[in-house]
Parts: C-alpha cells; sequence; structure tokens
C-alpha cells in the first residue's frame, strides 16, 4: 500500500525519535534518559515525543506494535495447510537470526538492567496475547480456549526472548547460538503438539 507524504513524514519522525533514544539508552541506562533530553537530542518539543510514544518505555519498545501486526498477519496469511502452531514456529524461529547477531546485546543489557522495561515486557507480552487470542478466535476457537491457547504460546516466545537476552550477555553470538535456539524451540514445539496440536486448527 503506498503511503501519502504526511504518512511519510511522520513514520520518518516517530523513526528518529525512536533511534536517537535507544542511541541515549544505551550509552546511559534508560532509567538515566529523560524524555525531555531524548526531545532535545531529536530536535522535537517533549509533547511531541508523547505524540507518539505514550510513554518513555514505549520509546524502548517501539518495535513492538510493528511485531505484533507481523504475527497477527503470518497466522492470518498462512498456508491453508500449516497449522496455527507451525506458523507460530516457522515466525518465531525467522526472529533467531536477530536476537543472536552481535548487535543485540544493546538491546539486551539495557533490558535486562532497567527494572521499569522489565515490567513493561511483562505489559508486552501480555498485549501479544490479546491480539493473537483474538486471532485464534478468528479461526474458529471458543473464547476461553483461545485466551489459553495464546497465554500458552506467548509464554513459550518470552521463554525464549529471555534465553537470546542470556545468551547474548554471555557472549554468546552467531552459529552456534542460532543452533542452540533453534534447537530449543523446535523441541518446545514438538511438545506443544502433543497438547494444542489437538485444540488449535
Amino acid at each position: 500500500m503506498r503511503v501519502g507524504l504526511r504518512e511519510a513524514k511522520k513514520l520518518a519522525t516517530r523513526q528518529q525519535i525512536a533511534a536517537v533514544a535507544m542511541r541515549l539508552f544505551v550509552q546511559r541506562g534508560f532509567d538515566h534518559v529523560t524524555v525531555a533530553e531524548v526531545a532535545q537530542a531529536a530536535g522535537v518539543s517533549e509533547k511531541t515525543v508523547f505524540n507518539y510514544f505514550p510513554s518513555k518505555e514505549d520509546l524502548f519498545f517501539d518495535e513492538a506494535p510493528e511485531r505484533l501486526a507481523a504475527l497477527a498477519d503470518g497466522i492470518r496469511s498462512r498456508p491453508v495447510e500449516e497449522t496455527v502452531l507451525r506458523a507460530m514456529r516457522r515466525l518465531q524461529l525467522g526472529e533467531v537470526p536477530r536476537l543472536t547477531s552481535p548487535g543485540f546485546v544493546h538491546f539486551a543489557r539495557t533490558l535486562e538492567e532497567s527494572p521499569a522495561l522489565l515490567v513493561k515486557e511483562v505489559d508486552v507480552m501480555a498485549q501479544f496475547a490479546i491480539v493473537l487470542a483474538e486471532v485464534l478466535q478468528e479461526e474458529g476457537l471458543p473464547e476461553r480456549d483461545a485466551r489459553i491457547s495464546a497465554t500458552l504460546l506467548v509464554g513459550v516466545h518470552r521463554q525464549f526472548f529471555r534465553a537470546a537476552r542470556r545468551m547474548s550477555l554471555a557472549g554468546k553470538h552467531g552459529p552456534a547460538a542460532v543452533r542452540r535456539l533453534k534447537t530449543d524451540i523446535a523441541r518446545a514445539y514438538e511438545l506443544l503438539e502433543g497438547g494444542l496440536g489437538a485444540v488449535l486448527p
């Protein structure tokens, strides 16, 4: 879909603010940077920052909405013969190279060193579960089953997100880290197939 000039400018401004914020968070630690300092460094007003990001924590998790939309779209647009579990596994495996790259350590360290961000992570994962449950209901699951299944699936996602951070902070990157994380993800979904596999479409 073609993006208009106004939308393109807004997206560019949002990306600029987020990039500046992340640079400051990495340099000084999330808890030691104020929104006012982000605004000044980005050349915008503090009000403008809050127009794009409801909270300082949202500046750090700026990619969450995009990744949430990609998750929902990935399930909705999956091949007819692919189950939800297999789609989730495929989508999660697709994230492994990013989570095992050397540059991921900056994100991992900033997150792990901030109590506020660790709390926000819980909220982000809860939002993932809500949206995933809605998608599963679209697939025909009863509301309760969709909610429980989504919570379990997001729990797996969070587990490997945290495992990737631990590996990154331990200096484990590259092919060996990719193989380890992919093997663990594959095993998790093998175990899920024995339970959720009988419920999910």
